[in-house]
């Protein structure tokens, strides 16, 4: 990997530190023998067919336990399990066709994503472009090039799936050779009037876009904050007076750079340990997208230390989601009883932590005849007081940090289990 590339990787692996809440149980209790029943008349056992698919069938009551839902958020444990990848390639596919979700939100750079869609409306291929621009774990896995090429096939047909980026940060090779020239230029279309500190400015600007985690002088910190935050207020006074504009993207120009602005000053702001708000800001991303498409549904792919219903420490993007849609987002988890999986900060291959009796994973896995079952956190019976009264946990991250399972229908809303995972096959460059 390139020395940005680690940079990525060592920012990434802090922030996820910060937004996993590691509750580990040191106590030991037995589990009550009411909960596995419990549990067991919930479970939605899933079948595949002979090419690795789900079947119709269980697509459609998967369908029907997100049924009202305008925003699905897919998370997952690690950005390297082959099998929750594959499988939410499916649910994205199977959702854009069956049930009308036509914006597909991807945990990358909003800069970089959306020029890539741009390029996909001229034919071009997403996967010759994504190395670099898109985060690398899903531009180099093998399990997500499908998808990539099933948005290509899609991109100019009457109801495509329009993919979007929500990242705060701007790490990709785009953003660091033209995202100041675009910005520079529609100002400039705008008659925005530069001030005399605009080149010391810009040379600030692009030391943030090198994702330098040098501090600058008080006094130059305080001139960058100061123009980022007149940019910031000319680009919303710009997107309020041309409300959406009518053109081939189909969204707010200013608006959308007004966001792309906030995430520069959450961006130099976290690589200079000022403050950290990237995960929360991605979730003002996901609310301004779902305004300019009022009326699209929306998934969104994503780690699930961003998507999860509250945060740890820090207001996460799901955080500010659930707070704003309420009952119209739905977040699905993803888990495993035993496997392996590519660990995305080191590139080795890593096991799954061994579950126990008192492990959500192992219950499941039990209690289902396949390899893949889904339950529904919704119901009551869920929430018993068996759950309370024992240390029964579900793997949050990592496949090794765990919560209690007391508090998961504060955290997501469905969860997929897997009896096993196996590593994603990362194409090497």
């Amino acid at each position: 990997m390139s020395h940005k590339t680690i940079l990525i990787t060592l920012l990434l692996a802090i922030l996820l530190a910060a937004c996993n809440e590691n509750l580990s149980f040191n106590e030991e209790k037995t589990i009550s023998n009411n909960y596995p029943s419990l549990l067991s008349q919930q479970i939605i056992e899933m079948n595949k067919t002979t090419d690795g698919k789900l079947s119709k069938e269980d697509f459609a009551r998967f369908a029907e336990q997100i049924e009202g839902a305008r925003i699905v958020g897919l998370g997952e444990q690690t950005h390297g399990a082959s099998e929750v990848f594959s499988l939410k390639n499916q649910l994205i596919q199977y959702l854009h066709q069956e049930h009308g979700f036509e914006i597909f939100i991807l945990e990358s750079g909003m800069y970089e994503v959306n020029t890539l869609w741009q390029q996909a409306k001229k034919n071009q291929r997403i996967k010759d472009f994504a190395d670099g621009n898109v985060f690398y774990m899903y531009a180099n896995s093998e399990e997500i090039t499908p998808l990539f090429d099933y948005i290509n096939e899609q991109a100019n047909t009457e109801k495509p799936l329009t993919l979007v980026g929500f990242d705060s940060q701007h790490t990709g090779e785009l953003s660091n050779k033209n995202l100041i020239n675009d910005l520079e230029s529609l100002l400039k279309e705008n008659n925005y009037t530069f001030p005399k500190h605009w080149p010391l400015f810009r040379q600030q600007l692009q030391l943030v876009l090198d994702i330098s985690t040098k501090r600058l002088s008080a006094e130059n910190e305080s001139i960058f904050f100061a123009q980022l935050s007149q940019i910031q207020q000319a680009f919303l006074i710009i997107s309020q007076q041309t409300k959406t504009e009518n053109n081939s993207n189909n969204y707010n120009q200013a608006g959308f750079w007004f966001r792309i602005s906030r995430g520069l000053e959450a961006q130099a702001k976290r690589q200079w340990k000022i403050t950290d708000t990237r995960s929360q800001e991605m979730g003002e991303n996901i609310k301004w997208w779902a305004n300019q498409y009022p009326d699209k549904k929306i998934i969104v792919w994503a780690h699930s230390g961003h998507l999860y219903r509250t945060g740890y420490k820090q207001i996460n993007a799901g955080q500010v989601v659930s707070e704003h849609f309420a009952e119209q987002y739905y977040m699905v988890h993803f888990t495993s009883n035993e496997g392996q999986f590519l660990n995305f900060v080191d590139m080795k291959i890593q096991d799954v932590q061994t579950t126990n009796e008192n492990s959500f994973e192992q219950i499941v896995t039990q209690a289902s005849k396949t390899d893949l079952t889904f339950v529904n956190v919704v119901p009551q019976s869920l929430l018993a007081p068996e759950l309370t009264n024992n240390k029964i946990g579900i793997m949050a991250s990592d496949y090794q940090d765990i919560f209690p399972l007391n508090r998961w229908d504060t955290k997501m809303d469905g969860v997929f289990v897997f009896k096993q995972i196996t590593p994603a096959q990362y194409e090497r460059r």
